[in-house]
């Protein structure tokens, strides 16, 4: 188990801006790496135990938001109980923390530190670079493309996009997520990047080294917790458009800490006010 400390200096991942669109390469294959055409780095940053703080984190203030959330799945690796029971939990949990009037779950990422179990649930790596997962026209295409012809309408109004993130196989034990605020970040340093899937190309927005980035992490996690991540906001009044986020190699991990399994889901958000 990892020790509660109230800070650690951990490697973050850092987009190096060589002026080159990057391109990221979604894994297709059952325990396959992703991949990724460009520069990257790695830099020492502190990083808090949100733990040891007040936890009013929020998706308008910070950008995400930490929580207790019981689930009545059994099996993360059932597709039917994601579908028949998780996605109405998830959609409940994103509505209660945006104030949004609907909510939709579009997709679920699997992860795992461990080849074995990437290979054996179809799961992909954690991702170790600091990130946001939409820009403006990546996140309005993924409304086109999951709601279709109810699209035009729901655009002209305010939308967001929600990840729900938990542990699936108890206690998060290496590979952590962290989390930095949005109030930290300088939207110059962030950068388009090309990715890539068999069935459709999109785009995400990666972080060069800022050294004001003020990162946090909830050591620990167990599957009755989660990490709600706003990932794009149309509105632009202020508050919180996204939190940048990444997985990172924790130097307090012991070294047979258990693998890491995690789950993303992401939720559209939708609202009734422009």
């Amino acid at each position: 188990m990892s020790d509660i400390s109230e800070n650690i200096e951990a490697p973050i991942g850092y987009l190096v801006n060589t002026g080159e669109l990057p391109v990221f390469y979604q894994s297709n294959v059952a325990g396959e790496r992703t991949n990724f055409e460009g520069e990257r780095e790695f830099r020492a940053m502190s990083v808090r135990n949100a733990r040891l703080l007040p936890n009013d984190f929020t998706l308008d203030r910070e950008g995400f938001a930490f929580v207790d959330h019981k689930t009545a799945v059994t099996d993360f690796q059932d597709d039917d109980q994601l579908a028949s029971i998780y996605n109405a939990e998830a959609e409940a949990l994103v509505r209660a923390h945006t104030g949004a009037t609907r909510a939709l779950v579009f997709d679920h990422t699997r992860r795992s530190s461990s080849q074995i179990l990437r290979e054996a649930h179809n799961a992909r790596d954690p991702a170790n670079a600091a990130h946001t997962d939409y820009t403006d026209w990546s996140a309005r295409k993924r409304v086109e493309a999951v709601m279709e012809d109810e699209a035009v309408a729901l655009l002209k109004k305010r939308f967001a996009i929600v990840n729900v993130w938990r542990s699936t196989a108890g206690t998060i034990e290496e590979w952590p997520l962290a989390l930095c605020t949005w109030d930290s970040v300088d939207d110059g340093h962030l950068h388009t990047v090309e990715r890539r899937a068999y069935n459709r190309v999109g785009q995400t927005r990666h972080a060069s080294y800022d050294q004001k980035n003020d990162w946090f992490y909830f050591p620990q996690m167990t599957p009755d917790e989660a990490i709600l991540i706003k990932n794009y906001d149309t509105a632009d009044d202020g508050r919180a458009r996204y939190a940048l986020h990444t997985s990172f190699d924790d130097p307090t991990a012991a070294e047979n800490a258990a693998p890491r399994e995690s789950l993303e889901t992401r939720v559209l958000a939708f609202f009734d006010e422009a």
